[in-house]
């Protein structure tokens, strides 16, 4: 099996045809990543927030934005059907986690939220086929 650069992949589960759009894949990872967060005590503030283009000069969107105890999250959540195209927290490199920290601070600064805040990224992986989906999440907090 050859992966998206021509290299060789072996052991790693591939995509499956026809699962769904990718906008659906990602709502069912927010919904999961929520439940998960909102059964660890977090609040949810906002869901799928998006800065417009003159909000501190950034762009895009937040996933989910909690309140953990006292302490503003903005959650990137990543959801992948298999890990052929990689591991979900692959996909947020330095650039994108700095802007999402730019986000968070934006949402912050709109609200005059002043207490401590931090960046996580949920990865959620959906294994096995449609009647015996297995769910894999992983938490990280607190990325920089």
């Amino acid at each position: 099996i050859l992966g998206p650069k021509g290299r060789r992949r072996t052991g790693e589960l591939m995509p499956k045809e026809g699962s769904g759009s990718r906008l659906q894949l990602g709502e069912q990872g927010e919904r999961l990543a929520e439940a998960f967060l909102v059964r660890r005590g977090a609040q949810v503030l906002e869901r799928n927030w998006r800065a417009r283009p003159t909000h501190h000069g950034v762009r895009g969107e937040l996933d989910l934005i909690v309140q953990c105890e006292a302490v503003l999250v903005g959650v990137e959540v990543k959801t992948r059907r298999g890990t052929y195209y990689g591991h979900p927290f692959e996909a947020v490199d330095e650039i994108r986690l700095r802007r999402l920290h730019l986000l968070l601070a934006a949402w912050a600064g709109e609200r005059g939220w002043t207490a401590a805040r931090r960046v996580d990224v949920i990865a959620v992986l959906l294994l096995g086929g449609p009647e015996h989906e297995r769910v894999r999440l992983e938490h990280r907090a607190g990325l920089h």
